[in-house]
């Protein structure tokens, strides 16, 4: 799952605009605050581009879009992030 850096800094602010509206947080480097969790997005998305591959590769002997593909890609999946400790 390749995503945009337009998209990743659009999540980023509005994450940031979601703590400071809901009051969750009290940022006193915006910027910083952005970067990092700009950073932390692409790294959640690059980790789940390579869980994605390795699903599936288990997965290329089914059929993509059966019943028993979305049951065994969910379970694979779950087990990828449990495995790297997301």
């Amino acid at each position: 799952m390749k995503i945009s850096e337009d998209r990743i800094s659009h999540l980023a602010h509005g994450i940031v605009e979601q703590l400071w509206r809901d009051d969750l947080a009290d940022l006193k480097d915006e910027r910083r605050a952005l970067d990092r969790i700009k950073e932390s997005l692409s790294a959640y998305f690059h980790v789940a581009a390579e869980i994605e591959e390795a699903v599936r590769a288990k997965l290329k002997t089914k059929v993509p879009g059966s019943r028993d593909w979305d049951i065994l890609y969910h379970k694979y999946f779950q087990e990828e992030l449990a495995r790297r400790k997301w």
